[in-house]
């Protein structure tokens, strides 16, 4: 009897193992390129992620200044905030950043941003 309890007891211990190995292949594995985007963009302010989703949008730093009532320069600012926080050089590298790391998602508009009016660059 006592061998009995001790081998279905040491099944239940295989089993609970297989599940949670199960459950552990499920579950999303995070590239260390991914970790790092996070990171990097973590460090930005709500209105640099909001800049950074409009210009994911192919909106100019004109058509982000008057959707967000703020002046190009200030736009600018921003931008410029945005790529030194990401380690990044350029709008392009900053958006795929944005991608990468989650913030920006391609199709979907974001909140209050407006999707870019067609001819304005």
């Amino acid at each position: 009897m006592h061998k009995a309890l001790g081998e279905a007891q040491n099944a239940l211990e295989a089993q609970e193992q297989l599940i949670e190995d199960l459950r552990a292949a499920a579950r999303p594995h995070l590239s260390e390129e991914v970790l790092a985007a996070r990171a990097a963009l973590g460090l930005l302010t709500a209105r640099e992620r909001q800049i950074l989703v409009l210009i994911s949008q192919g909106n100019s730093n004109r058509r982000v200044a008057k959707t967000l009532g703020i002046s190009e320069k200030t736009v600018k600012n921003h931008l410029s905030a945005v790529f030194t926080k990401a380690g990044v050089s350029d709008r392009t590298q900053a958006v795929v950043l944005g991608i990468r790391s989650g913030i920006v998602s391609l199709g979907e508009p974001f909140g209050d941003a407006s999707p870019p009016m067609s001819g304005s660059k």
